[in-house]
């Protein structure tokens, strides 16, 4: 968890996001980034940073996944088709809690529901049916088409990132911050001690450190201690 400020909630989809505040990209994967755009993830007083399709496709310039001028053409692609920006953000937001089921099963060593992996599945292929592989230079990238279709650019890396990580090693490496319990933001431990317990060591980390500290020095006659430390 990691604390912002000017959170705010629309529906437009081409809301200009100039004041809006994104989550710091701790996860180590953009699927598991994606799925952190609700904080916190356990505990009270949700906040969903994503609350409208220009809210998801400024997430993807956030976290690099879109330059500046396809960030500005999927907004202007949204405004002239109002009714599929909004069904592709349903979507989209659909996909990101199919993931944080799957991934949060497997940080707590369960195996996630075949209904899930099926959802994830089925949305890899279908986006995939959807993008093209052009030569550009040396190299090939994928190329969405124009018009509607576009609008699911910002998701195509999500997946990408999300199958991959599925099928590989590091998986196991998938851990939830317990915060104060209040975080369950999800990431991928890539210590050498494979140890890491939080998001964030300057958000829930010093929280906790907080609370240890108050701990060994407010416990009452009893013996039990005061937490100073709340959300």
């Amino acid at each position: 968890m990691v604390e912002t400020q000017g959170r705010r909630s629309d529906t437009s989809p081409t809301e200009a996001a100039g004041a809006l505040d994104l989550p710091e990209a701790v996860g180590g994967r953009v699927c598991l980034d994606f799925i952190n755009t609700v904080d916190p993830r356990i505990g009270d007083s949700q906040h969903d940073y994503l609350a409208s399709y220009a809210d998801l496709v400024r997430w993807g310039g956030h976290v690099h996944l879109l330059s500046e001028e396809q960030q500005a053409t999927l907004l202007r692609v949204a405004a002239q088709h109002p009714r599929a920006a909004r069904t592709r953000f349903e979507r989209a937001i659909a996909l990101r809690e199919t993931l944080y089921r799957i991934f949060s099963a497997v940080a707590a060593q369960q195996t996630p529901s075949a209904a899930d992996l099926a959802a994830a599945q089925d949305a890899y292929v279908e986006l995939l049916a959807r993008a093209r592989l052009v030569a550009t230079g040396e190299h090939y990238l994928w190329q969405w088409p124009a018009g509607a279709d576009a609008l699911d650019q910002p998701l195509w890396a999500v997946i990408q990132s999300a199958m991959a990580l599925l099928t590989a090693p590091d998986l196991r490496r998938v851990r939830a911050c317990p915060g104060l319990g209040d975080c369950g933001w999800l990431f991928l431990d890539t210590s050498k001690s494979g140890r890491r317990r939080w998001c964030s060591m300057e958000g829930c980390g010093s929280r906790a450190k907080m609370r240890r500290y108050y701990a060994r020095t407010h416990g009452d006659a009893d013996g039990r201690q005061e937490d100073p430390v709340t959300r």
